[in-house]
């Protein structure tokens, strides 16, 4: 059970009256509007940092003309998987495939790639096996990596993102470039022949453009600029600087309900003119109809 918000008397189940047994306080009502104003100060200060949050995360994609044109160069090179990839002539333990590989092309033939093929190329041509394995790797975390480097530009402004920027952008340069090298100094054999095809070319030169365009951005900056909160009427940072103070919660309650009072005011003043400026308005009207 709670305590008597007067007293501190500890209430038990038994207590079930709205009066406090020892010090006879109304417990629903009594310093209703300072528990209110505490709940709300509570409400505003986490709103606060939720919008801090909000902030950056707008910054991040919107916050400068870079970053607006980061968002097109983390997507793009999406763009080039869907051209062909390699040019390859594929044999048996593979499933048999002779022209330009697409990403669309390898999940299709994924079967031929997951069987007995690899384990089979390992035991006879292990170097290019190994090769081989090693670019079908490179590649698939290079795919993983720029998707999460472009969930990641959500938190490009928050206090660690350039270092989780520039570690997503050194990953991606590395499996990029080396899923490529690891089929091009593929030795030749007997399972696959083939060379890089323009859609690999075109990854890696869009990667590439990806990472220094972020890496621009990162190094120029991104401005955040965060919407003015307020805590009882009094903006935010001047609330937390009377608390670093040591002002007492009576103080700047006082402070608050001054500050409160000249919103009312002005919003009343607002709302005044407002009315004597229609009703002018409509004896002006009145005068000119006659």
């Amino acid at each position: 059970m709670a305590n008597c918000p007067k007293c501190g008397r500890h209430l038990k189940i038994t207590d079930w009256k709205q009066y406090c047994p020892d010090c006879g306080a109304n417990i629903f009502v009594y310093n209703q509007q300072e528990r209110l104003m505490q709940e709300a100060d509570i409400a505003e200060v986490q709103y606060y940092h939720f919008q801090k949050r909000i902030d950056r995360i707008k910054a991040s994609f919107i916050g400068s003309k870079l970053a607006i044109v980061r968002i097109f160069t983390s997507i793009l090179p999406v763009a080039a998987i869907f051209l062909p990839l390699i040019k390859a002539k594929i044999a048996e333990p593979f499933k048999p495939f002779d022209g330009g590989m697409s990403l669309i092309d390898i999940i299709n033939n994924i079967e031929g790639l997951t069987g007995d093929g690899i384990p089979t190329m390992l035991g006879e041509e292990k170097t290019a096996g190994i090769a081989l394995t090693a670019s079908i790797g490179l590649f698939a975390v290079s795919l993983l990596a720029l998707v999460l480097h472009f969930i990641l530009l959500t938190l490009s402004c928050s206090p660690k993102g350039k270092q989780r920027n520039n570690a997503m952008n050194i990953i991606i340069l590395a499996t990029t470039i080396g899923s490529a090298l690891a089929f091009m100094l593929m030795p030749k054999n007997a399972f696959v022949d083939g060379a890089l095809g323009l859609g690999a070319y075109l990854y890696i030169a869009l990667q590439i453009v990806n990472v220094v365009i972020d890496t621009i951005t990162m190094k120029k900056g991104i401005p955040v600029n965060h919407k003015q909160c307020y805590c009882g009427g009094i903006p935010i940072e001047e609330y937390f600087e009377m608390q670093k103070k040591g002002m007492t919660t009576e103080e700047i309650r006082a402070i608050q309900y001054e500050r409160l009072q000249a919103i009312q005011n002005e919003i009343e003043a607002k709302l005044k003119a407002e009315e004597e400026k229609n009703a002018e308005s409509q004896k002006k009207e009145v005068t000119a109809n006659g």
